[in-house]
């Protein structure tokens, strides 16, 4: 199963618009188109003012969709709370950072 290519994901990244930074939260991969459509459906749009968008990615994780989404629902979907992902989040793109500085 490691081998399989994905059909897509769904990415949810907070938008750091102080430090204009876009920052990875979470996401999931999905094995057949009919399994991303289902969950890509599912994933409700938030009204309101918010920070975090829920991106769809075709298999090469260009972005094709997206929709503005509740800190509540990153935290059901991704299972800890906000500021923790948040923390991960930065400490990653921090990570890749340097890495590319290198």
């Amino acid at each position: 199963m490691q081998n399989e290519k994905s059909a897509g994901y769904i990415q949810l990244t907070f938008v750091d618009e102080a430090n204009n930074e876009f920052i990875t939260l979470g996401g999931a991969g999905f094995l057949t188109d009919e399994d991303l459509k289902v969950e890509w459906d599912a994933v409700p749009a938030f009204e309101g003012k918010t920070s975090f968008i829920a991106d769809l990615l075709d298999a090469e994780r260009s972005i094709i969709d997206d929709r503005n989404v509740s800190a509540e629902f990153c935290e059901a979907k991704l299972g800890k709370p906000i500021a923790e992902l948040i923390e991960a989040g930065r400490k990653e793109l921090a990570d890749e950072l340097r890495e590319h500085a290198a």
